[in-house]
Formats: C-alpha cells, sequence, structure tokens
C-alpha cells in the first residue's frame, strides 16, 4: 500500500507564539517631563524670590514711612505741648481778667454811697459820722453802744418812739454776712425824723434792708454852740435850746455787683466806676 505524506509545514505562515503576554519592547524616556518639572520648580522658586524681594522692598517703604511718621508725631507732639503751654498762659491771663473784674464788680464807692445818704437825709436830721467797721468791730461798737433798758425813753412818754419796734434787745439779730457794716451817727430832732431816716435807708440799694436798723436813739441836750456879736454877754441873754435825738443806725453793704447797681451808679455820678464796668462788658469780663 503506499501512503501520502503531506507536508503543511511549507504553506504555513509563520505567527508569533500566543503566549498571552505582551511583547517585550524597549522604550525610549522622554525628556518632556523633565524640562517641564524642571521649569515649576523653576518658576516657583523665581516667584518665591520675587515676592521676598517685593516684600523686602515693600518693608523698607514702609520703615522709611514709619520714620517719616514718626519725625512728624514728635513734630505734632511739640507742636501740642507748646499749645499746651499758651494754654494755660491763657487761662492764667483769663484767671487774672476775671478777677480784675471781679475786684471792679464788688466795689462799691464811697462818693455814691455819701451822694445816696444826702439824698435819703430828711430835712430835720444831720448826720455827724459814717464809719465802715468789720464784722468784729460792729459787735465791739455795739455792744458799747447799747444803752440801758432806764436810758430808753419809754412808749407812753413817746407814743412815736420808733425805738420800741427797733429794739435791738427785742428784735432776733440777723444772721452776719460777709459784706463790710455800716454805721452812721448823728442828730435828730425827733424820734419820728430818726424813724423815717431808718426806712429811706432801707430802700437804698447799696444797703440791705433786712440788715438797716435803729441801734441807739435817746434824748440829748443840744450841743449846738450859740456865739453872739460883739458888745453882747453871753450872761445877759438866757437860751434854751430843745433837745434833740442822738442816734446810732447800723446796715451792711448789700452783695450785689457793682454791674447790678449800673444805674444807681450813674445816678449818684460815679463815673469812674460805670466807665470801668462798662469796658469791662464790651470785652466780656463782665456779662450784661
Amino acid at each position: 500500500m503506499y501512503s501520502l505524506d503531506i507536508n503543511f509545514l511549507n504553506d504555513r505562515v509563520e505567527r508569533p507564539a500566543e503566549t498571552g503576554r505582551p511583547d517585550p519592547r524597549i522604550v525610549q524616556d522622554s525628556p518632556r517631563p523633565i524640562f517641564l518639572g524642571v521649569g515649576v520648580a523653576a518658576l516657583l522658586l523665581g516667584s518665591v524670590v520675587g515676592l521676598w524681594v517685593f516684600l523686602q522692598s515693600r518693608n523698607a517703604a514702609l520703615a522709611e514711612r514709619q520714620a517719616e511718621l514718626d519725625s512728624e508725631l514728635a513734630a505734632l507732639q511739640a507742636q501740642l505741648s507748646e499749645v499746651d503751654t499758651i494754654n494755660q498762659q491763657i487761662s492764667a491771663i483769663n484767671t487774672e481778667v476775671q478777677a480784675l473784674g471781679s475786684v471792679f464788680n464788688q466795689i462799691k464807692p464811697w462818693s455814691a454811697l455819701l451822694q445816696d445818704f444826702r439824698d435819703r437825709v430828711p430835712a430835720n436830721v444831720r448826720i455827724g459820722l459814717i464809719e465802715q467797721l468789720s464784722d468784729e468791730d460792729s459787735a465791739a461798737a455795739t455792744a458799747a453802744a447799747q444803752p440801758s433798758p432806764a436810758a430808753q425813753p419809754s412808749p407812753a412818754a413817746s407814743p412815736a418812739d420808733p425805738n420800741a419796734p427797733a429794739d435791738p434787745a427785742a428784735a432776733p439779730a440777723p444772721a452776719p454776712p460777709t459784706a463790710s457794716v455800716v454805721q452812721i451817727s448823728g442828730l435828730a430832732r425827733s424820734f419820728d425824723d430818726v424813724n423815717d431816716f431808718v426806712l429811706t435807708l432801707k430802700r437804698s440799694p447799696f444797703l440791705e434792708a433786712e440788715s438797716t436798723r435803729l441801734l441807739t436813739a435817746e434824748l440829748i441836750d443840744n450841743p449846738t454852740q450859740i456865739e453872739f456879736g460883739e458888745g453882747i454877754q453871753a450872761s445877759d441873754i438866757e437860751v434854751e435850746l430843745p433837745q434833740v435825738v442822738e442816734y446810732t443806725i447800723s446796715s451792711r453793704l448789700t452783695d450785689l455787683p457793682a454791674s447790678e447797681l449800673f444805674q444807681d451808679l450813674e445816678r449818684t455820678l460815679a463815673v469812674g466806676l460805670t466807665a470801668r464796668i462798662q469796658a469791662l462788658r464790651e470785652r466780656g469780663v463782665i456779662q450784661p
């Protein structure tokens, strides 16, 4: 028998053997990622360096600006100290001006007082002495001039005697103010004239009405000296003068400032003080 031998190896196509794993191939490394990484690193480093340089320049500018501000602040503090010194000087000057204005505002010129008393004194009253006393001197003078009860005229003998209601022993003493005490003494024809004088003094703007009172009032022999002409002997003529009333009135100067007594000062012709007060008003030292 004959057998056929067929060789298929010559006709087959060479195929790679499929073993389930890829063929090993040689992969060449690309330099692009390295360049990109170096570029990014260089960019970051440059950004940091640029930011650091910017911050350093900014800090230097701020330090320079702070130095300028410190110098300006020192100059302003020096100016503020000068302003404080000037304000203290102005305050001291204002205090001195106010003190000077208060001195003029508390003055009660005697020319105005005497003119006011002269306008108020009745016709039958004569002023012999006007004194300005302190509180201690006034108390001592009041105690020394206090008459005894026997020396005071009785209401039955003189019904119009003003000394009875104004008796200092019966009336309560007023509270001692700080104003100066004024005592007026003299002679009057009658007790009625003395009483009228006390009432008119109570209406004086320069005196305190509640402290104006009659201290003493008593009948005495008329101290008037009569002189005769040449050739007439005093023993040949007998003259009997009526008795007169010797009085003492006490009061206190008002504590009202002179600016509130401006019209009364003008009325009594106290032109010097009124001119000063007007000048102080114009300068704002004394309020109108």
